[in-house]
């Protein structure tokens, strides 16, 4: 360095001896006399989109260095699962893109980058998965993972996970050599891609799907005047022994958009096709609360809503009405005890599991829709599942995520919640009488209640609320409540009181919070003068309920090796007359070889008046399979300890996957106290592109009862490209619908313009099914079933097709599916070239020598430029470049810290007519620091 010459006039000597002898380029610009490079920094080099995405999330996270790039051939027990895993990092434990990784397995997982979480179910037994970025934790079924930023990455459309975190969420044991950049996984449970290429062994042809691209489309989905509704329509017919021997039943459900908002409207029939049961709901929703002006409004309903509920005194009911919510969606009070709604077509079961425990089942809808009411939440991530169990072998499983705190805002933040109601009044009332849980809802009339939260401190927030609800004289009954909710020593407070118009009076105390592995949540209530919470569901009405006490209690127990969750939960009502009854439930789920297991003891002691208590103790045993992952097998044992030992009933259902389209399903049920009473049942089921028609025979030998039925559930949805409704799969009216219009873009804006020819072929996976659609002779394809998610991911592929040079949007595609909508994706596949560039710089004798490390663009005439870095012989391909003139540039970031330009312009035309286009050849002049002006510009 101390012989090299200091003259301006020896740059060019100075900067060619650097970089013959291999030195950077910012040490060559350095020695060219303009100012030094700093050193890179990771965390700086991350794309733009990377740190939105993080940003977006509300998260933290690692950076992705793109100078890091790492390509692994991955193969699961020696079979190659890809040639070119793109991943980022250190070789010994680089960062996985999670979402392209479970898809190459087959898994059934969930990636929502915007949303920073993972979602799926693992396994035979379908263990839980989260990833929660915000709250830095995991959970594999019971088993909770803390991690810390770096062992995340978020970009727009994935999220990355280092490989040692990543063992630690699949049942994967990876052995990575860093020399020859290979992957290699042993798994250590048969996983659904085994499964899948064994069954599809003797076929041939191969539906999968490209990796995903980096980049995500996202498209809004705004609220319209009006839509074209779809629907959901279930016809039930057959025959049987008693009456009506031909029974004929209908489910109908529609959704579309009306007014500006989301409209479901659903009736359904009794036995003999009379309407028996209707709801009608508006709804519109804004997850960054701008409705309502001032009032920030998130969540607005009109039609058959409920009403919020308080604390302590008055629980949500529904009615007809109008009501409305600023809370945020995902996040609620420790204290607050939730009720889960959701559709239930008949004949269907449900399950709800709690951090993996199960909460609760059932089969019997409350117009249309299942509920679980007053389940309790542990503080912390909770993690809701809701899994259905079609009557046709089918499962739909619903994931909800609740962060549970104190229910603390930051100092000024408020919320409300309102709702007004004809209590327990349909908008429309047919055959059927109104039906609610509540034993207090019984009296009709107008039902209000508002509350309030507000943040006084950041650690101190007031609660406000009143009711006006009525009572059987038909007056109405005005109620009062105000507390405070605050947290000390690492526990969660609570303080409520409640007071009516008739001079009742109540108050409640509550504490939550985590010690040694255990979440509990205690509330301690006292009423006098007849007050009436409608909250304690279980309580007995008949008498003046003077305390109750609840605690619940929620850990994971580790007994030889195995993660167990737990869940306790006490409730002890005391009676003015000093009459109580106590009740009391633990429960417990785990998976064995494949098999999740969940128990549970139920505990009753009633103790009124002069009679002597009386005491129950009951139990089940609930175990399920998803067997081979082509048996799904459910089994359930109900039985009695007190006050006498007797088994009371056992089912087993069995549903066997024949093909994609054609499965069975066999099932028993026995009641054990009389083994003469046993139910049969036989079905067929068959899944097409027109719904799918289920074949049913049952028995009953205590009654010789039989009975024969065809099913056929089927959706109509509107097409807009045909301009016409389609026959389609269930779905259109419970969830969003996407259609989807591949062309070849000629002009390259982006629509579809006259002339421009359609692309069939294309193929599109998403919705509940996953199954994979193909666009038809006009380039589009309808895909229904999308689900009422936040958003939704499709995966698009063109590698089926026969056609090269062209450029398509980004694979992967977001929507904002809502009931009824139908999202119109354009998909243009733009012709395209590829060019050469060269940077050169020349010496002194003249001689052109490549300049390696330049960040070179090509600037279209609109949009965002595209950039490379010169190879070490300073060329730089451009391959699927759109149609269009370009203007060549370095990048000004690079040129203003090296102190270099171009010399002379450079203008490159792609013409996307398969026609070769010329290499450039541009040269690149480093100047002194008193040129600022002319750098990054050519000459001239």
């Amino acid at each position: 360095m101390q012989n090299l010459p200091c003259r301006r006039a020896g740059t060019t000597t100075a900067l060619l001896a650097l970089l013959l002898s291999g030195l950077p380029l910012a040490a060559a610009a350095q020695a060219a006399g303009g100012a030094a490079a700093p050193s890179p920094n990771p965390a700086s080099t991350a794309p733009a989109p990377v740190a939105a995405a993080a940003n977006a999330a509300g998260v933290n996270s690692a950076a992705i260095d793109p100078t890091n790039l790492l390509l692994f051939s991955v193969d699961l027990d020696g079979l190659t699962v890809t040639e070119g895993l793109g991943a980022y990092g250190q070789a010994t434990d680089p960062l996985i893109p999670f979402g392209e990784f479970t898809r190459l397995l087959d898994l059934d997982v969930d990636v929502r980058a915007t949303e920073g979480r993972i979602t799926g179910r693992l396994g035979e037994a379908r263990r839980s998965l989260l990833v929660d970025i915000a709250s830095h934790t995991a959970r594999v079924g019971a088993q909770e993972i803390k991690f810390v930023d770096d062992d995340i990455a978020v970009t727009p459309s994935e999220i990355y996970i280092r490989s040692s975190l990543l063992t630690k969420l699949l049942p994967l044991k990876v052995t990575i050599d860093d020399a020859q950049l290979t992957f290699s996984m042993h798994a250590l449970e048969k996983l659904p891609i085994q499964e899948k290429l064994e069954r599809l062994a003797n076929r041939p042809q191969d539906n999968g799907m490209a990796g995903p691209s980096e980049a995500v489309l996202s498209i809004a989905q705004p609220y319209r005047l009006f839509s074209p509704p779809g629907a959901d329509i279930v016809l039930d017919t057959g025959a049987r022994s008693t009456a009506p021997h031909v029974p004929f039943r209908y489910d109908v459900r529609l959704a579309g958009d009306v007014l500006y908002s989301d409209f479901q409207g659903y009736v359904a029939s009794d036995e003999q096709g009379r309407p028996a049961n209707a709801t009608v709901l508006f709804t519109r929703r804004s997850l960054d609360g701008k409705m309502f002006g001032p009032l920030h409004a998130r969540v607005a309903a009109l039609g058959d809503v409920y009403t919020p509920g308080l604390p302590i005194g008055a629980r949500s009911v529904s009615g007809r009405g109008f009501t409305f919510s600023t809370q945020p969606i995902a996040q609620t009070s420790v204290f607050n005890r939730i009720d889960l709604r959701g559709d239930l077509p008949p004949g269907d079961d449900v399950e709800l599991y709690v951090n993996d425990v199960l909460r609760g089942s059932t089969n019997e809808a409350v117009n249309g829709r299942y509920e679980f009411l007053g389940v309790p939440l542990s503080p912390g991530v909770n993690v809701i599942r809701t899994v259905v169990y079609g009557q046709h072998g089918d499962r739909n499983e619903q994931v909800q995520i609740i962060n549970v705190g104190a229910g603390l805002l930051q100092r000024g933040d408020a919320t409300l919640d309102f709702g007004i109601v004809d209590q327990s009044q349909p908008v429309f009332r047919l055959n059927q009488p109104a039906q609610d849980a509540s034993t207090y809802v019984q009296n009709p009339g107008l039902r209000m209640v508002g509350s309030m939260n507000y943040g006084i401190t950041n650690f101190l927030t007031a609660t406000f609320g009143a009711a006006i609800t009525p009572k059987a004289s038909g007056r109405a009954q005005q109620l009062y409540t105000t507390g405070l909710r605050t947290s000390a020593l690492g526990l969660a407070l609570q303080l409520d009181g409640a007071v009516d118009g008739n001079g009742g009076m109540g108050a409640s105390i509550g504490a939550a919070g985590q010690y040694f592995g255990v979440s509990g949540v205690l509330r301690q209530a006292q009423y006098s003068n007849g007050f009436i919470d409608e909250n304690n569901l279980g309580a007995n009405s008949a008498l003046a309920l003077k305390q109750r006490t609840e605690l619940t209690l929620d850990s994971n127990l580790k007994l030889r090796g195995r993660v167990l969750p737990v869940s306790l939960r006490l409730i002890r009502d005391g009676y003015r007359d000093g009459s109580y009854d106590l009740q009391g439930a633990a429960r417990v789920s785990t998976s064995v070889a494949g098999i999740l297991m969940s128990t549970g003891l139920e505990y009753g002691r009633t103790a009124y008046g002069v009679s002597p208590p009386s005491d129950s103790l009951t139990g089940y045993l609930t175990v399920s399979s998803y067997a081979a992952f082509r048996w799904q097998i459910r089994a359930n044992l109900d039985y009695t300890i007190l006050p006498t030992w007797r088994a009371q009933a056992l089912s087993v259902t069995i549903d066997r996957k024949m093909s994609d389209s054609w499965s069975l399903r066999f099932a028993i049920g026995q009641q054990l106290n009389s083994l003469s009473a046993t139910d049969f049942l036989v079905a067929s089921d068959f899944l097409t592109k027109y719904g799918d028609l289920a074949l049913t025979g049952e028995y009953d030998n205590s009654q010789h009862d039989w009975r024969l039925g065809a099913q056929w559930n089927f959706g109509l949805g509107y097409d807009p490209l045909a301009r016409r409704y389609r026959l389609t799969p269930s779905g259109p009216g419970s969830g969003g619908s996407v259609v989807l219009d591949a062309f070849m873009d000629e002009n390259g804006d982006g629509i579809r313009q006259a002339g421009e020819a359609p692309v069939p072929g294309v193929i599109v996976q998403g919705g509940a099914t996953q199954r994979p659609y193909v666009t038809g002779a006009n380039g589009g394809v309808y895909v229904s079933g999308m689900g009422t998610g936040p958003t939704t991911r499709l995966n698009v592929s063109i590698e089926k097709i026969d056609i090269a040079g062209v450029k398509t949007p980004p694979n992967a595609i977001d929507i904002q599916p809502r009931p009824g909508s139908v999202t119109h994706v354009p998909f243009p596949l733009q012709p395209t070239g590829d060019v050469m560039v060269k940077m050169e710089l020349v010496r002194d004798d003249g001689k052109h020598v490549g300049l390696s490390a330049v960040r070179v663009q090509l600037v279209p005439e609109k949009g965002e430029p595209i950039e490379l870095t010169t190879e070490f012989d300073g060329s730089a391909a451009f391959s699927g470049l759109p149609i269009g003139t370009y203007r060549l540039q370095l990048d000004p970031e690079q040129a203003r810290k090296l102190r270099m330009r171009l010399t002379s312009d450079a203008t490159i035309i792609i013409k996307g007519d398969g026609s070769f286009t010329p290499d450039v050849d541009a040269e690149v002049k480093f100047i002194g620091a008193d040129d600022n002006a002319q750098i990054a510009a050519p000459a001239g």
